[in-house]
């Protein structure tokens, strides 16, 4: 099966027999690689594992060589939303074909920022396929909540700066609020005085979780 997306990859140990998948999914205008080292400091903790960071679909608006999940010239939810639900079906059959390559039922899921938003777009439709997923400095789009109901037990961890410009706190703290309400196992960590990214208090916390849902 061809790959829906382009893949970097980081695995430890060459022929290693792998027992879990870790898909990594970036931030607008970043690519693949922008998360590989995310995997390079988990892996020792989680033997076995293979983490894949594909490129998102489509190219970033603005003419970088990074590529975005959806458009964001326009920040109105319901063409976020419309974006969200063109890259989903390209992403599903990406993560269709890590399940089939590596033997594995699940995967775990991490997004930064608009990978987050993926990452929860799919993982709420597709809990089946997911041991849980772990977002950073994202945010949960209103139309996920139509079909959170049989995704309830899905482990959640998000992870967000409260000096974030980009993506305010705010979103992280509405998201976690949403899926507590309607009964997911959600956490969330707040990060003092982190901007638009991850430090060592987000990596620790991110490789817990990962190690914990991934037995």
């Amino acid at each position: 099966m061809s790959d829906p997306l382009t893949r970097h990859v980081y695995q430890a140990q060459e022929n290693q027999d792998i027992k879990h998948v870790v898909v990594l999914l970036h931030g607008y205008g970043a690519n693949g690689e922008d998360l590989l080292d995310l995997g390079r400091a988990w892996a020792p903790m989680m033997p076995n594992t293979v983490f894949v960071s594909p490129d998102a679909p489509f190219p970033c608006d603005y003419g970088t060589q990074g590529f975005q999940w959806f458009s964001l010239q326009d920040y109105t939810p319901e063409l976020m939303e419309k974006g969200a639900a063109e890259a989903y079906p390209i992403l599903s059959d990406f993560i269709d074909t890590l399940r089939e390559e590596y033997k594995v039922e699940k995967v775990s899921l991490v997004g930064f920022s608009q990978g987050t938003m993926m990452a929860l777009y799919y993982g709420l439709r597709h809990g089946e396929f997911v041991n849980g997923i772990l977002g950073y400095s994202g945010a949960l789009m209103g139309a996920t909540l139509k079909v959170l109901d049989t995704q309830k037990k899905l482990p959640v961890q998000l992870v967000h700066g409260d000096a974030d410009e980009v993506v305010p706190v705010q979103a992280t703290e509405m998201a976690y609020n949403q899926l507590k309400q309607l009964g997911c196992r959600v956490e969330k960590t707040i990060v003092p005085d982190l901007e638009h990214g991850i430090d060592q208090i987000g990596l620790q916390v991110g490789g817990q979780f990962l190690e914990r849902v991934s037995k």
